[in-house]
């Protein structure tokens, strides 16, 4: 699939809050196209942020997909949105962590490990 530089058809990121940030890896992936991809197959707008950088946002969460071994994500997600992010790795057979970061004061809130849906438990 191509992505453009411009937004394609998909939820814009509303800001609700509470927001922390969020940075993760899918080991999982070959690539950050195929991170791209798979948002944008679970209802994610995306777009080229560079030649091989990806940025994906839903109504809940805006992110930067880099092309770094593994693939990692980062940006930022309402805390009521969590779930439905994690379970969009998990339902496509992909591994990914997480980790959660206060936005004021930086400190590390949380920090899993997510596994594909059937094979252990999750968050």
């Amino acid at each position: 699939m191509e992505f453009s530089s411009g937004w394609g058809v998909g939820p814009a990121f509303d800001g609700r809050e509470p927001v922390v940030e969020i940075s993760g890896s899918v080991p999982t992936a070959r690539d950050a196209q195929q991170v791209a991809e798979l948002l944008f197959g679970a209802g994610w707008r995306v777009r080229k942020q560079s030649w091989t950088e990806f940025e994906a946002e839903h109504t809940y969460a805006r992110l930067s997909v880099l092309p770094l071994d593994p693939v990692v994500f980062t940006g930022e997600i309402a805390i009521d949105g969590i779930t439905a992010f994690v379970e969009t790795f998990g339902r496509t057979g992909h591994r990914c962590t997480i980790e959660l970061y206060d936005p004021d004061s930086g400190e590390l809130l949380i920090e899993r490990p997510v596994r594909p849906v059937g094979r252990g438990p999750g968050c």
